[in-house]
């Protein structure tokens, strides 16, 4: 009797587990579309539209070293000025975006109408692209409460505003650097930098940005460490790629 008892005692509690854990399972079945959405939702918080144009804190000048653009990604048809042309591009502007101190606003609602034909020329001389001076005005322009004239001076004034470092000026050939030793030139270059005021960001290996916190006022201003989250983790040497 003691071991029928026991018995029976160990499959009460073998079904008393299993209907647990099915319930567990069922609530983790109910629950994951709950938790997807969610998440969705954090990340979205990340960079949200902003709460209306101008809604941001300071800016973030973004220069492009057109080689390794066009050697990762230029394609003819899309980008034969910047990369198919016989022009020699280093440094370019890729855009001028605002940002809050932790995430950044995208594509808002504004009542000004696109660059026109005439000012998109004009900025060629400094983004060599039109669909990227498009891109660049509808994804971050929009969100400066500038309309666009004012918005690409304000990328082009920020753009002259910052000395190349000579080193990198009409580069004959292909060089090694760290991104500190980047950074340290752009520095002196430019005394006036604070000393967290820009990053260097890569791809493949490559040198493919340098960007530039300001105030809205075009001043250089310490980055945000959310902002600091997009800077090249590779310690060892970059490949700055000679300009054409």
């Amino acid at each position: 009797m003691t071991v029928s008892n026991s018995l029976g005692s160990d499959n009460n509690k073998e079904r008393s587990e299993r209907t647990k854990m099915q319930k567990s399972k069922s609530a983790a079945r109910f629950l994951v579309p709950y938790l997807t959405l969610l998440a969705s939702i954090l990340a979205l918080a990340t960079h949200a539209t902003a709460k209306s144009a101008g809604d941001f804190d300071y800016y973030i000048l973004t220069l492009s070293w057109s080689p390794s653009y066009c050697a990762d990604d230029g394609k003819k048809g899309r980008d034969n000025l910047q990369c198919f042309s016989q022009r020699n591009y280093g440094f370019v502007v890729h855009g001028l975006w605002p940002q809050y101190e932790k995430g950044y606003p995208e594509y808002c609602n504004t009542s000004f109408r696109k660059p026109s034909s005439k000012l998109v020329d004009q900025m060629l001389k400094f983004s060599p692209s039109r669909g990227l001076i498009y891109h660049e005005w509808k994804k971050h322009g929009t969100c400066t409460g500038l309309n666009p004239l004012d918005y690409f001076r304000k990328a082009v004034k920020g753009f002259k505003a910052i000395k190349r470092p000579e080193s990198l000026v009409g580069l004959p050939r292909p060089v090694l650097m760290t991104t500190k030793e980047i950074e340290q030139a752009f520095f002196k270059a430019n005394p006036n930098l604070p000393r967290n005021s820009l990053f260097v960001t890569c791809k493949k290996q490559k040198l493919r940005e340098v960007r530039i916190c300001m105030d809205k006022n075009g001043k250089p201003r310490r980055c945000s460490a959310s902002a600091l989250n997009g800077s090249c983790r590779n310690r060892g040497k970059l490949r700055i790629l000679s300009v054409r």
